[in-house]
């Protein structure tokens, strides 16, 4: 006879799962739960959008400069802090939240920033000495990333960030004029952006993906997800996505769009290659902290600020998990859904 022991390590579901069992709500101003009060974020084109990425660069970048070409501003301020788990549990003791129930006000008072209560799991006596207490589900991130760029590449309506909201949201901001409403006639126009496909090149990609076979067993048949004609994707499972990500984007877009907008997108792709990579080595994690900051900055640079959803964000993050808990692998949701 002997006894038994068991220990939770991490947890490891979705986005808003990870508000319920973090106890850090994923909605609103400070929706990131790594940079919790301290993230960037600001309401552009009717939603909340999550900028700032230059605070991971270097003191003497020249990128720090210059705003203009940003938001409109230079970047002086440091990457937020890291909270430990002490600290963390030291300030939900401080708060007092309501019981839980549907007739109590779910109002929340400013002190408590985003949190909403406290987790049982800091019951666990070793939780608060965890370095990664909740991972951050790379399926899903990968997933509503790929969304947001391709929808926006391709001008898919209903998708794409590239709104007539965010145009406006670029003239309130003095950026980036030659983005700015088109006023020559008695309406405004929204003309095909820069870094969207036009007609004709938008149809050759979408035969190009159609076109493609993949082993039996390797991914869906995304063929039959294609809409030539209609000019969009249906249908697109996670691991499609995956697939699309890695493998056919990049080699999709290198003809049909300008170089400044192909190279990030690439660097993109190769960044979730290899942190889903079975073996990670830390040198390649140290370059990934790396190359994931300068694809946001320059995303910033080429795309409207609503183009920087929370899932955007969070991929800042992303290298330091692997860094902390191994191979993806093991953290995300493919073996749950």
């Amino acid at each position: 006879m002997f006894t038994l022991r068991a220990a939770v390590m991490w947890t490891v579901n979705d986005f808003p799962a990870y508000a319920m069992v973090s106890g850090w709500s994923t909605k609103g101003y400070m929706a990131c739960p790594v940079c919790k009060e301290d993230v960037t974020s600001g309401w552009h084109a009717g939603k909340v959008c999550y900028l700032g990425h230059r605070r991971w660069l270097p003191w003497d970048h020249e990128w720090r400069e210059k705003d203009k070409e940003f938001d409109g501003n230079t970047e002086r301020r440091l990457r937020p802090r890291e909270w430990s788990g002490d600290e963390i549990l030291e300030q939900l003791n401080r708060l007092d939240f309501a019981p839980f129930g549907k007739t109590v006000s779910r109002t929340r008072p400013s002190t408590h920033m985003n949190w909403t209560h406290k987790p049982m799991f800091f019951e666990l006596p070793y939780w608060s000495k965890l370095k990664l207490r909740h991972n951050l589900d790379v399926m899903h991130v990968e997933k509503n990333v790929f969304d947001t760029l391709v929808g926006t590449i391709l001008d898919i309506e209903g998708k794409t960030k590239d709104t007539i909201k965010a145009r406006l949201d670029l003239e309130r901001m003095g950026i980036r004029r030659g983005l700015w409403m088109n006023r020559d006639s008695d309406k405004a126009r929204r003309d095909l952006a820069f870094f969207s496909m036009k007609p004709n090149d938008k149809k050759e990609f979408l035969k190009f993906v159609s076109s493609v076979k993949f082993p039996d067993g390797y991914v869906s048949n995304i063929a039959r997800c294609v809409n030539v004609d209609g000019g969009k994707f249906t249908r697109l499972k996670s691991h499609d996505c995956h697939v699309f990500m890695q493998r056919l984007l990049p080699v999709g877009i290198r003809h049909l769009l300008p170089e400044d907008v192909v190279k990030p997108i690439m660097l993109l792709s190769r960044f979730f290659s290899q942190l889903t990579a079975k073996t990670l080595r830390k040198t390649d994690m140290f370059q990934l902290r790396h190359d994931i900051v300068q694809v946001l900055c320059k995303f910033e640079m080429i795309f409207p600020p609503a183009f920087f959803t929370s899932m955007m964000h969070v991929m800042v993050h992303l290298p330091e998990e692997a860094l902390l808990a191994g191979p993806v692998n093991y953290r995300w949701m493919y073996p749950i859904e």
